[in-house]
């Protein structure tokens, strides 16, 4: 399973190589999204501990619909006249953020390997009721299993 630890292997290299184009906040903005979306997995551990069920898959950032939004903010902002120094910036930390989430996004897709794309759908999993069987994750049996133990200890 791909963890915080292999997701920060390949996004901080792109991130450096791209600090020339985006800046230092796009390059900064594109290894954190890339490496703390999986935050959004805290949801699940309180879940867990809340419920005491493992058979839930929430993960709300983990999303190709919300990655798609994300790039579109980016291109609207692009077009938009940046006036002040923020409005310079946050086109290219948009982008950074979403590139990054891409990058995590698909390092999941390769090394998760779930049943099917629709793992990594929020609509789909709204669909199944964040189940995890139903949502692809069937095949994964371990799945969850940091549940039981500090949520510190997965990274």
């Amino acid at each position: 399973m791909a963890r915080p630890r292999f997701h920060a292997l390949l996004t901080i290299p792109v991130a450096w190589h791209l600090r020339h184009r985006w800046g230092y906040p796009g390059a900064l903005s594109l290894a954190l999204m890339g490496i703390f979306i999986d935050g959004d997995h805290l949801i699940d551990w309180a879940w867990m501990r809340v419920t005491g069920q493992r058979d839930r898959f929430l993960a709300p950032l983990h999303a190709w619909e919300l990655l798609g939004l994300s790039a579109g903010l980016a291109w609207w902002l692009r077009r938009r006249p940046a006036t002040t120094p923020i409005a310079r910036e946050l086109p290219r930390m948009v982008a950074g953020l979403t590139f990054g989430w891409w990058l995590h996004l698909t390092q999941d897709m390769i090394f998760n390997q779930p049943d099917h794309a629709g793992a990594y759908s929020l609509i789909y999993r709204i669909w199944q009721g964040f189940d995890r069987d139903r949502t692809g994750w069937g095949n994964h049996k371990t799945f969850h299993q940091w549940g039981h133990s500090p949520w510190w200890t997965w990274l």
